[in-house]
């Protein structure tokens, strides 16, 4: 996985995002989408690889699917809130699990103590704008 600092003229790196999903196509859509925007993007499709990532090198913000192999959403978002070096990072849940729920992504939000929840399907355009009210833009330098 490397950064890359080309987008920002070599002066600082581009912000690391995490996209763990089990859904390929999902992860590569968030992908591309925010790889144009001047992100530095890595993906995981279980939960076990995702938090392996995340204890590597903390990215700037998390986006996570609940329903997830080996490790599900739930638990790693718990198991980053229990550690003080992790519980910091910015978390976005994107999930089909409560698209029938009688709660709303808001209520879904404030119960699992996250930035942001969004249900499945989504608008990728839409996401990048919740990214960038959480942790700023990112847009690449003019060429």
């Amino acid at each position: 996985m490397k950064e890359k600092d080309e987008n920002r003229g070599g002066k600082e790196m581009s912000k690391l995002v995490y996209v763990l999903d089990d859904e390929e196509a999902v992860c590569e859509i968030i992908r591309i989408v925010l790889e144009s925007r001047g992100y530095s993007v890595a993906t995981a499709d279980d939960g076990e690889k995702g938090l392996k990532m995340i204890k590597e090198k903390k990215p700037d913000i998390l986006i996570v699917d609940l329903k997830m192999p080996k490790l599900n959403g739930y638990e790693l978002i718990s198991q980053l809130k229990l550690n003080p070096e992790l519980a910091d990072i910015p978390i976005i849940v994107i999930t089909s699990l409560t698209t029938e729920s009688e709660h709303s992504d808001e209520e879904w939000r404030e119960k699992m103590g996250v930035q942001d929840f969004i249900s499945k399907p989504f608008e990728p355009l839409e996401l990048v704008e919740r990214i960038e009210k959480i942790i700023g833009n990112n847009t690449k330098s003019p060429e």
